[in-house]
């Protein structure tokens, strides 16, 4: 666990109303999707890691068919968009579909990007070619952000925290 861990759940507790609440409980479930795609492959958790930004599960992909890492990998946002479409119509519903789709995004730090790395593992050319692609897509999104007037930090923040696990400067992510 990170001091950042214990400062964000600091921070839902004291301030947690509604949107706040729920958005930890919409992450809480997309984990246990993992935790859940873990147990039946028999993959195990090897560790679990605890962040400002939430909450990560690390598992012995080794010995993991390619299948199993797939359905490790989709199960956290597959769970979210099933809920999505259980709860059509309602701000629960919206986050899990917002959470969900934004998991599936092809950056090496979300399931999305670990499913194609999964896919191209023999492939080191479309290797580079995503991650030059999803740096541009960063950058892309800081630009979008910028002419749209959009006044969201944490939007800009992720946008270049997303960009610099990309180029590998985040050397912590690349033992994800």
């Amino acid at each position: 666990m990170d001091f950042g861990f214990p400062a964000m759940a600091a921070v839902v507790l004291l301030w947690g109303q509604g949107m706040l609440r729920q958005m930890v409980w919409v992450c809480v479930l997309h984990e246990l999707g993992h935790a859940l795609a873990m147990w039946l492959t028999h993959a195990g958790i090897r560790e679990i890691r605890l962040y400002a930004a939430g909450l990560q599960m690390r598992t012995d992909t080794v010995f993991l068919s390619k299948g199993a890492l797939l359905a490790v990998y989709l199960s956290g946002p597959a769970v979210n968009l099933c809920m999505a479409a259980l709860l059509h119509g309602t701000e629960t519903g919206l986050l899990h579909l917002c959470i969900g789709a934004f998991n599936l995004l092809p950056f090496r730090v979300l399931d999305g990007g670990a499913a194609l790395r999964c896919l191209l593992e023999d492939r080191p050319q479309c290797l580079r070619v995503l991650e030059v692609s999803c740096f541009l897509l960063a950058a892309g999104l800081v630009g979008a952000a910028a002419a749209a007037g959009l006044r969201q930090p944490a939007v800009y923040g992720m946008a270049v925290y997303l960009a610099l696990c990309e180029t590998g400067s985040l050397k912590f992510v690349q033992n994800s």
